[in-house]
């Protein structure tokens, strides 16, 4: 099958709005809202039919959404397995985040995404190891193992995929000030930006510069404009700082959101993620304020 990658996101492009649903309504179903702030996660094989669906998935929309999401949903896997297996991909982290109507964002927070697994992440390149002395003292290098393909193949995907299927979609800066933007957001990040010891992962520093560049961010990228996919469209995109597209979370002051992300990869690099995590695989789980459970 033929990539469509190449195809539908050009080297000279860091994002690109694809249809995968030309039916899709205009308005928001009215039968569907958030009732609290949720996500859902799978980590596996590609789902290719409803059957295939883990059963924590009905768990959490019971708890989260006021009726199913299948008819929004199910069109969407279609389209990502589909565009997946061109690429040669049939593993994904699948992430549904339901949300209800915030301020929070009515302030754009402009960023890019970082690559999502490290080279090498998931442990399995093997590292080269020291050389030891011999008994008449001449070092000499141990031997390794031969690589298998797996251990040689490079497991960084570099792109991934977004859509919303209730309420706005995700804002991206337009393609031609793509690169201004992104220079702009370095820029300002290093410039306010100030050396210091994380000590948690919650390091009220690094919260403090964040805070400082989505407002900077905010005004000196206001005058580039914003676009955003229609119904029934997902978004395609560059991560990283050097390509990645510079985007952000929608105003949502005027209703609930239920937006999708897709992370691809191949197997060994999931596994060994969810892994690090003491998790196994394939994994899925849900955690909702006072309702937060695993599944399977």
């Amino acid at each position: 099958m033929k990539s469509k990658l190449k195809d539908k996101l050009p080297a000279s492009s860091s994002f690109e709005f694809l249809t995968y649903d030309p039916s899709a309504p205009q308005q928001s179903p009215p039968d569907l809202s958030v009732k609290k702030d949720a996500f859902w996660s799978y980590c596996g094989p590609l789902l290719t039919s409803e059957d295939d669906l883990p059963s924590s998935l009905q768990d959490w929309t019971q708890a989260v959404l006021s009726n199913s999401l299948l008819p929004l949903l199910l069109p969407f896997l279609a389209f990502v397995n589909e565009f997946l297996e061109a690429e040669g991909l049939d593993h994904y982290w699948l992430t549904i985040r339901a949300t209800k109507a915030t301020s929070q964002f009515d302030r754009p927070r402009w960023h890019t995404d970082d690559l999502f697994f490290s080279r090498g992440g998931s442990g399995l390149r093997e590292p080269t190891l020291p050389s030891s002395p011999t008994s008449s003292g001449k070092q000499t290098k141990t031997k390794t193992k031969p690589k298998s393909l797996e251990q040689q193949l490079d497991l960084q995907t570099s792109w991934k995929l977004c859509a919303t299927l209730l309420g706005p979609s995700t804002l991206f800066i337009p393609s031609p000030s793509q690169t201004l933007a992104r220079h702009t957001s370095q820029a300002t990040k290093t410039r306010l930006s100030t050396p210091h010891p994380c000590t948690s992962l919650r390091c009220a520093a690094c919260a403090a510069t964040s805070d400082s560049v989505r407002a900077s961010l905010s005004t000196s990228l206001s005058g580039l404009g914003l676009v955003q996919a229609a119904a029934g469209q997902v978004a395609v995109f560059r991560i990283g700082s050097e390509a990645g597209a510079v985007h952000s979370e929608p105003a949502l002051s005027g209703g609930d959101r239920v937006f999708v992300n897709v992370v691809p990869g191949r197997r060994a690099e999931l596994a060994g993620l969810v892994r690090k995590w003491g998790m196994s695989f394939p994994r899925s789980w849900w955690i909702a304020p006072g309702v937060g459970r695993e599944g399977r």
